[in-house]
C-alpha cells in the first residue's frame, strides 16, 4: 500500500553516491567545471550568504537552491534566499524546513541583508539577465559569486561549475554534497528529489542516465518522498490551470505537416482564463505529445510589449541554437528567450522563428 503525503522522516541520511564526470569526457572536457574542492573551500570560508535562481523559478532552482541553502545553515552558515520574481506556489514545500529569510520582491531585499554578507551563489542561471533585479544587488554589494548550472549555453562569468553532461541543477549539487561528504537530511533529500524529477521529466527524458537514477534512488534512502514530490508538482493544480490548457490548445498552429508546432500564451489568454503565468508549468512539453511533432514553440506575447519564447524537440533538431539567435539559452531539447519591447522594432518575430524551426527540419531530413 502506498504511503501518503506527510512528515518526512527523521532517521539519519547516508552520503550520496560520489561525484563523478559528466557524461562525455574528463572534467579537463569541460573547461567551465570547477574543481569540487576549491569550490568546498569557499563555501567553507563564507560565513553569509545569498542565494537566488532564475526569473520564473522551477523546482530545479528551487529545489537546488533550497537544498544547499538547508546544507549552509546546519554548518552555522547565515543564508538569505532572494528570487528575482516570486516562487510557484507548488514549490514552497520544499523550503518548508529551511531556517532562513527568503525574499520574493527584490526591492524588499535589502531590509532582509544580514551583516557581513560576504558570498553569493547562483543556481541554475546561463546568464545574468535571468536573475533579474537581484543581479544589480549582487553587483552593488560586490558579493564573490559562486554558479552552479548544467546548462550547455552559461555565459556567467568568475567561479562557474557548469556541468552540461548532467541532468539537473540538482544533480550538480547532489555531486558537490557528496565531494563534501554531506549526509542529507530528508529534507535536503527531498529537495533534491523534486529538482531531479522535474528536469529530467519524471525520469523521461534523455537526459537522464543511470547515475542519475541511482542518485534518486539514494534520495529516496535519504528520506526523499517521491509521492509528495509528486502530488506537489503534479497534482495539486487550481481549475485556472485546466482552463489555460483548454486555450493554450486551442491556439495551435501547424506547420511542415503536423512536424512543427506553434501555440500562443499570451498576457490576455492568462487573464481570459484567470489565471498566473505559473498554472501554465509543463506547457512547453505538451506539443511534443502530439503525434508527429519534432518541434514546438510558444510564443508569449506579454502586456508590457516583451515577447517570451519556449522552445523544445526532439533529435536530431537543437532549440537552443535558434534561442541563441534572439540571445536566449538553454539546452538542446529545450530553450528559451525574452525579448524586451525595444527589441522587437522592426521585427517580425514570429516569422524569423518559424524560418529557423523549418529551416531545423529541413536539414534533419537530409
Amino acid at each position: 500500500m502506498s504511503q501518503s503525503p506527510g512528515a518526512l522522516p527523521a532517521s539519519p541520511a547516508p552520503l550520496l553516491p560520489p561525484p563523478r564526470v559528466p557524461a562525455g569526457g574528463s572534467v579537463e572536457s569541460h573547461p567551465r567545471s570547477h574543481d569540487w574542492s576549491a569550490i568546498v573551500c569557499w563555501l567553507e570560508e563564507g560565513h553569509a550568504f545569498l542565494l537566488t535562481t532564475h526569473v520564473n523559478p522551477d523546482a530545479d532552482g528551487l529545489g537546488s537552491l533550497a537544498a544547499l541553502a538547508m546544507v549552509l545553515r546546519d554548518k552555522g552558515k547565515q543564508v538569505v534566499v532572494a528570487l528575482p520574481t516570486p516562487m510557484p506556489d507548488p514549490c514552497r514545500f520544499l523550503f518548508a524546513s529551511l531556517d532562513a529569510k527568503v525574499c520574493e520582491d527584490p526591492a524588499t531585499l535589502d531590509a532582509l541583508l544580514v551583516p557581513g554578507m560576504d558570498r553569493a551563489i547562483i543556481l541554475d542561471v546561463s546568464g545574468l539577465k535571468r536573475v533579474g533585479e537581484v543581479a544589480s544587488h549582487i553587483q552593488r554589494l560586490n558579493l564573490p559569486t559562486l554558479v552552479l548550472d548544467h546548462h550547455l549555453a552559461n555565459e556567467m562569468d568568475g567561479r562557474v561549475a557548469v556541468f552540461p553532461g548532467l541532468s539537473s541543477t540538482g544533480e550538480v549539487v547532489a555531486g558537490l554534497l557528496a565531494f563534501w561528504e554531506v549526509a542529507p537530511s530528508p529534507a535536503v533529500a527531498q529537495a533534491l528529489f523534486a529538482a531531479l524529477t522535474t528536469d529530467t521529466g519524471g525520469f523521461a527524458f534523455s537526459s537522464t542516465t543511470g547515475d542519475t537514477l541511482e542518485l534518486a534512488a539514494a534520495l529516496v534512502r535519504a528520506g526523499a518522498r517521491p509521492e509528495r514530490v509528486h502530488f506537489e508538482l503534479e497534482q495539486n493544480y487550481p481549475a485556472a490551470r485546466y482552463d489555460l490548457m483548454a486555450l493554450f490548445l486551442a491556439s495551435r498552429r501547424s506547420h511542415a505537416g503536423g512536424r512543427l508546432l506553434e501555440f500562443q500564451l499570451g498576457d490576455a489568454m492568462l487573464e481570459q482564463a484567470c489565471a498566473s503565468r505559473e498554472n501554465a508549468e509543463g506547457f512547453p512539453n505538451l506539443g511534443l505529445g502530439i503525434k508527429g511533432c519534432e518541434i514546438s514553440i510558444i510564443i508569449s506575447e506579454q502586456r508590457s510589449g516583451a515577447v517570451k519564447l519556449n522552445l523544445r524537440c526532439v533529435a536530431p533538431h537543437d532549440v537552443c541554437a535558434i534561442a541563441r539567435a534572439f540571445g536566449g539559452g538553454g539546452h538542446r531539447f529545450a530553450a528559451g528567450a525574452t525579448l524586451e519591447a525595444g527589441q522587437l522594432d522592426g521585427v517580425d518575430l514570429r516569422e524569423r522563428v518559424l524560418a529557423l524551426a523549418l529551416a531545423q527540419l529541413e536539414e534533419g531530413a537530409e
